[in-house]
């Protein structure tokens, strides 16, 4: 009852946030105001996590024969999704905010709140009295009542709190798990933050950066660099050098500094964060950490995962060497030269492309950023059945921010939305680097029963206009951002009770999301409409005169879709079995019967399955997120994810429309794919959709023919 009251007397997790908002600010978005501070983060932080340690210990303090699924599982799934919903907003600014200080304010936050959601999942007592014999006889009676989102709750909540150590009898080895694990988060934060707050650059003439359409994205340096244009290692600069730049010395020089960045301080965080990876799995019981991930996704082994990695390999290897092949004979006719480095590969497929009658300079003059975002919109709408209303009154943390309702169609009224999304599309000194959808607010539902809508944010780093001129993006980007768009849906349309079954992923410090080999589904499956002619017309703008994409380039583009499909492909299942062999043991691993170091067998592994050698004195690991970010031991699953989001897609195709913006596919694939997210395991929710069993013979198909 003490307890009890004293928990009573703090601020409410809904008054912490309140806190934060800006008064006349719209009250059902997440307060997410610019003004915060590293102070009011260190503050923000320190309350989360005085409210959440004590609603445990008062659920852990229930007299055993008062437990109640109720006041046990209930009041924890509870806790879980307010702390979830204050942790965004602790969180977010290490991805987005201008202030140095208060990113790293908020990233060492990330780390303190990952630790607190870990070590509740690792206390031997709540565990206890979830666990108890009384209120899981409770949860049955429940469970028979509800729609079986409960009964799941439950597997993930026991399961959570076995693979945190309270499986383990001995104390000691729990708290050595815990630190550990303390050490590891700290250590991936330091790995993003240094990409992230990367400022290194380069110099090039005029004349160095021929072949390059819009020199005016790269600006000019005074006294004393010589009136050189600065080239930042970021995406948006550094990709189209590598596709246009016709002097090799210029693409070598971009892509060397890119292998190397921040190769000096992340090398070495990358090889003990393995180690220590290792360590915890086989205190677990383990064999190693890539059993330990492996064990709650779909794939389920790593033995699984590496037969499936490796049968690509084999299939593409045809295609692969044809791909080398062809790019060799084009370097031989414009340098002399057949000898193919890691410079040489976007430059002479993008030749390739042209070869085929794909101009990629030519293509991006049809896509203007906000036509593109439009027809996005209207797609998405038009698909799902939904309304995207913009919010003017919402608090945003940059004046590039926008904010949008997700509505019913035929509904107006803000009061009814079903959630919330953000925009923050353009790139700015220490924000995230690449692209991704980053959960604001997870769907949850309150002791009352009222809904906690959903929010997250598109975060990207597109270029802006430049002179008065559109941004205009690459077919590339037009790709990526509705592939992020679709992410952005299975985000907001997710309809769970609890947050630990609402979408998030492993960039976040809270629990919650479907398995990550199924995370990619929705919006892969999504982006395939990019490729479809009549969407391709509604996508493409050219601002001089207003013409879409012409029929005969959208033929040519869409025949030229798999080109150097085999190369690109092998060099990323070289790098999907590197990470998983990496996690698979301690070192020094075996590859082919010799045996390698980390940092040797990178090397070794991108030669033999890529077909190209990296370059020398270089680790591109280093400033590679994902191993870092959630995805180790798990970077296999874009293309298992690809495997199951064609075949979803084949009914989209073989419709009776005319057209794949199928309506009644669309709701179906919103009701069985999009709005369950975690309520239901991945090889359900795709059955349900198919309604027969997935397979792979779309995805075959479509990359080998066979």
């Amino acid at each position: 009852p003490l307890l009890a009251a004293a928990l009573l007397a703090m601020p409410t997790m809904r008054q912490l946030m309140d806190f934060q908002r800006r008064a006349g600010a719209n009250l059902n978005t997440p307060p997410l105001s610019s003004g915060i501070t590293a102070k009011d983060i260190e503050q923000l932080c320190l309350s989360l996590k005085s409210r959440f340690r004590k609603a445990i210990t008062v659920i852990e303090g229930i007299d055993p024969d008062d437990r109640t699924w109720g006041n046990t599982i209930a009041e924890f799934s509870l806790a879980l999704g307010e702390a979830a919903e204050v942790s965004a907003l602790v969180t977010l600014p290490s991805m987005t905010h201008i202030d140095k200080a208060t990113r790293q304010a908020s990233s060492k936050a990330k780390d303190e709140l990952k630790t607190m959601f870990d070590e509740a999942f690792g206390r031997q007592k709540l565990y206890d009295v979830l666990s108890s014999s009384k209120v899981l006889s409770s949860h049955s009676e429940k469970c028979e009542e509800s729609d079986g989102s409960d009964q799941r709750l439950v597997d993930l909540m026991m399961g959570a709190f076995r693979r945190n150590g309270c499986s383990l009898e001995d104390a000691k080895k729990r708290e050595d798990l815990f630190e550990k694990r303390r050490i590891i988060e700290e250590t991936c934060s330091a790995f993003s933050s240094s990409l992230n707050e990367n400022k290194d650059s380069l110099l090039f003439t005029d004349e160095e950066l021929e072949g390059l359409v819009n020199l005016d994205q790269f600006p000019i340096e005074a006294y004393p660099n010589d009136n050189k244009r600065r080239v930042d290692l970021k995406a948006p600069f550094t990709v189209p050098i590598l596709q246009f730049a016709k002097r090799p010395s210029t693409r070598k020089a971009v892509a060397t500094a890119m292998a190397k960045k921040c190769q000096s301080e992340n090398k070495n965080r990358f090889l003990e964060t393995l180690r220590l990876r290792h360590e915890c799995a086989t205190l677990l019981g383990y064999e190693s950490h890539a059993h330990f991930m492996l064990e709650n996704k779909m794939a389920k082994s790593p033995e699984q995962v590496e037969k499936f990695l490796n049968d690509l390999v084999n299939r593409l290897k045809s295609q692969r060497d044809a791909d080398l092949t062809t790019l060799r004979a084009l370097k031989r006719q414009e340098e002399s030269s057949e000898e193919l480095h890691p410079w040489d590969i976007s430059y002479f497929t993008r030749v390739h492309k042209a070869t085929l009658g794909v101009d990629e300079g030519e293509l991006q003059q049809y896509f203007p950023l906000d036509h593109v975002k439009g027809q996005i919109l209207d797609i998405y709408e038009e698909l799902l059945d939904l309304k995207f209303l913009k919010v003017e009154d919402a608090e945003v943390w940059h004046p590039d921010v926008e904010c949008y309702a997700v509505m019913p169609a035929n509904d107006s009224n803000l009061d009814n939305a079903i959630g919330y999304f953000y925009f923050d599309i353009y790139p700015r000194e220490g924000k995230y680097s690449h692209q991704c959808v980053y959960p604001l607010r997870p769907s949850y539902n309150l002791k009352n029963g009222q809904r906690v809508k959903p929010a997250c944010v598109n975060i990207g780093n597109l270029s802006r206009g430049t002179d008065g001129k559109p941004s205009m993006l690459r077919f590339r980007e037009v790709e990526t951002f509705f592939h992020e768009y679709g992410h952005v849906m299975h985000a907001v349309l997710s309809k769970s009770k609890h947050s630990l079954q609402a979408w998030a992923w492993s960039a976040v410090p809270w629990p919650g999301g479907v398995e990550q080999d199924f995370l990619e589904v929705p919006s892969m499956m999504l982006e395939n409409f990019v490729w479809q002619p009549d969407i391709l017309k509604r996508l493409s703008k050219r601002p001089c005169d207003g013409a879409p994409l012409p029929d005969s380039v959208i033929e040519l583009l869409c025949k030229s879709r798999f080109a150097m499909e085999g190369l690109s492909r092998s060099r990323y299942l070289a790098m999907a079995l590197y990470d998983l062999k990496i996690h698979s043991g301690p070192g020094p691993y075996l590859y082919k019967g010799k045996a390698f170091d980390a940092c040797q067998l990178y090397d070794v592994m991108m030669e033999d399955i890529f077909g190209v050698s990296n370059i020398a004195e270089t680790f591109g690991v280093a400033s590679w997120f994902h191993p870092m970010m959630g995805y180790d031991a798990g970077y296999y699953s874009y293309i298992w994810s690809e495997t199951f989001a064609s075949d979803l897609f084949s009914e989209f195709e073989n419709s009776e429309q005319e057209t794949v913006m199928d309506s009644t596919l669309g709701a179906k694939y919103k009701k069985t794919i999009l709005s369950p997210c975690a309520m239901l395991d991945g090889e359900t929710m795709l059955y349900n959709f198919l309604e027969r069993k997935a397979t792979s013979a779309a995805f075959l198909k479509r990359i080998t023919g066979d």
